[in-house]
């Protein structure tokens, strides 16, 4: 008899965990179906959490509830802000962790969740039943269909379950797939091909054939890591100390503070020498001698790539960063690479402190299958699979911080849509969330994602600082954080507005107009100095940023009228000349309701929407004068 559940995840990485455990906060009894328990939460890359945009990802994804901050603080060696140069919108933090020990907090965290259970096996097949009447009938793996016929395929079906490789069956109305970079894993160390989503495990093999099947249109990504070494073998005098802040500032809003002891990471630099093995080894290289075809991430290039495109510099930066506390291996970030064992062995004897460098893993690179994003809602949901939610490198991105926050979100609607109950609904306004899902879904990437703060036109609003006031008192009417979580939050907002409105209009003005820093504002106003240190520290920031919040304010209401707008079902979009093409075929095939419908349109630009609004405005104007 099949295993019955309310929600299945497949995977157990990043967008996994976050999905298995917010379902299972919601009240379902969940199942996490991965190939090996062992390595459940394996960093398979960095063992780094937050940078640039990825620190507000993670502390979104704590307000929501997530796990990802608090394994961070339990395990972490190093913790720093990234861009404390800049204005507080760009401050970032990021924190080196201990790779075995967050692997096995979150194992320890999985196990001892209730209504969560952990099953090992292979996911081979996504199974759809028919509505017949009140009858549901389970099939096996669809066949595949022709292009005309994936728009209807799967008209009346829903997902019902999965099948495992072993022949087991689990059933569940809804399916969380989190597969990582293991869908059709292919692994490349130069002219070396292995099956594998990471070194030492296999791939995926049956799930790509079994989506295809119910119409799902994949692509190819890759992405790659690089070598690790020993520490005893590197030149630790020729490399430059990078220590953590002091104090070091928690992920977690539930974390008083860090008490562990920090590790410094360090940093070195290729030389134009040790570029030379490299360039004249590209027919070697998997992603120049055509044997790599898919893409790879723009934003975190392999080293053959920046050496052959800026070939102006003589050095790029290479960080050394610790895997944890009771190993000697070295992550080398900087040095991503597909090349052949030699070759890289060749550079690192040119790199004057890494020259006698005793090489534990060399890099390698991963291609991968990925569903295309623009067949997914805003919800994470397949348009044309009811019950499919996707999270993760599945889904077009790449980092652990982008999985998380598409995990949380995608297990939380599978179990809200379950319940009959309006999914989380996070917009680009509210927080970088829903910049990530919203990019993904309207903007179709075809190369991996990574968030950056220019992506997010709201910035100076979604800061990592008050990730929990924009986000937990929505969680908490999800019912993905308890009630006194929300309270706590709801009394720090009160606080922070109580200490704004204390301040004389003279001194609010000095603070937004000259940017005027912490320390020199609690001088001239000793509530400052004496408030709790977050409330002082997120009133000053509100003084500094008040006049352009206001804007974004004004611009955030603007937008949300603008999405309200209905569209008349007779509008002749043929009569539209600046639509893109692109666009007008999307609008008139999907004929949505609203300009915010139409926005949730792959293909449907901005200047299409804007152009949609102004023609809307006219039509306005002229029935209020005839």
């Amino acid at each position: 008899m099949p295993a019955q559940f309310d929600i299945i995840v497949i995977g157990a990485g990043h967008a996994g965990i976050e999905a298995a455990a917010a379902a299972a906060r919601l009240g379902c009894r969940t199942a996490m179906v991965s190939g090996n328990l062992d390595t459940i939460g394996k960093m398979s890359c960095n063992p780094s959490i937050g940078g640039v945009a990825k620190g507000q990802l993670a502390r979104e994804v704590d307000a929501l509830g997530g796990l990802m901050g608090l394994a961070t603080d339990a395990t972490g060696i190093q913790f720093r802000t990234l861009g404390l140069s800049k204005g507080p919108a760009l401050w970032s933090p990021r924190a080196q962790c201990d790779k075995a020990a967050y692997a096995a907090w979150m194992k320890e965290r999985i196990e001892a969740t209730p209504n969560l259970f952990p099953i090992q096996g292979e996911a081979v097949d996504i199974l759809t039943s028919c509505v017949l009447g009140s009858q549901f009938s389970v099939d096996s793996r669809p066949r595949m269909p022709s292009d005309p016929e994936r728009r209807t395929q799967n008209a009346g079906r829903s997902v019902s379950g999965i099948r495992l490789r072993d022949g087991r069956t689990l059933e569940a109305p809804r399916v969380v797939l989190t597969t990582g970079t293991f869908l059709q894993g292919l692994m490349h160390q130069g002219e070396t091909r292995t099956g594998g989503g990471r070194m030492g495990d296999q791939p995926a093999m049956g799930l790509s054939d079994s989506l295809r099947g119910l119409g799902l249109r994949l692509i190819r990504h890759k992405t790659g890591t690089p070598c690790r070494i020993h520490g005893d073998s590197i030149r630790w005098d020729l490399c430059e100390e990078q220590p953590g802040d002091e104090p070091p500032k928690p992920f977690s809003f539930l974390t008083a503070r860090i008490t562990q002891p920090q590790m410094s990471c360090w940093i070195c630099h290729t030389t134009k020498e040790s570029h030379a093995p490299i360039l004249a080894n590209l027919h070697r290289s998997p992603m120049y001698n055509g044997q790599i075809s898919s893409v790879g991430p723009r934003y975190c290039p392999s080293i053959e790539d920046k050496v052959v495109r800026f070939k102006d510099r003589d050095s790029h930066h290479l960080f050394l960063e610790p895997e944890g506390r009771a190993t000697k291996e070295i992550y080398v970030n900087g040095l991503s690479t597909s090349m052949p064992i030699d070759v890289q062995d060749a550079v690192l004897a040119l790199i004057p402190a890494l020259a006698n460098a005793h090489v534990l893993r060399y890099g390698y690179a991963v291609e991968y299958d990925v569903v295309a994003p623009e067949q997914m809602t805003h919800a994470l949901e397949a348009r044309t699979v009811p019950g499919l939610f996707l999270a993760g490198q599945i889904n077009g991105t790449s980092g652990y911080e982008e999985a998380a926050a598409q995990g949380i979100v995608a297990g939380a609607n599978a179990a809200l849509t379950l319940a009959g109950a309006a999914p989380l609904a996070i917009s680009r306004a509210d927080a970088y969330i829903g910049v990530l899902i919203d990019d993904l879904v309207t903007r179709c990437p075809e190369e991996p994602y990574r968030m950056f703060t220019s992506r997010a036109e709201h910035r100076l609003h979604l800061r990592s600082d008050n990730a929990d006031r924009r986000l937990t008192p929505l969680a908490a009417r999800a019912g993905l954080v308890p009630k006194e979580r929300a309270a706590l939050v709801a009394a720090k907002e009160s606080a922070v507005a109580t200490l704004v409105a204390t301040v004389p209009d003279e001194l609010q003005r000095k603070i937004a107009g000259e940017g005027m820093a912490f320390a020199e504002a609690s001088v001239l106003l000793p509530a400052l100095a004496t408030a709790d240190a977050l409330v002082a520290e997120q009133a000053w920031i509100e003084l500094r940023y008040s006049t352009y919040l206001e804007r974004q304010q004004t611009r955030i209401d603007q937008l949300q009228r603008f999405r309200d707008l209905e569209l008349p079902a007779d509008l002749d979009l043929a009569a539209i000349a600046c639509i893109s093409h692109e666009g007008r075929q999307r609008l008139a095939a999907a004929k949505p309701r609203t300009l915010g419908e139409a926005n949730s349109l792959p293909g449907v630009s901005q200047a299409d929407l804007e152009t949609l609004y102004a023609v809307m405005q006219g039509r306005g104007r002229r029935s209020a004068s005839a």
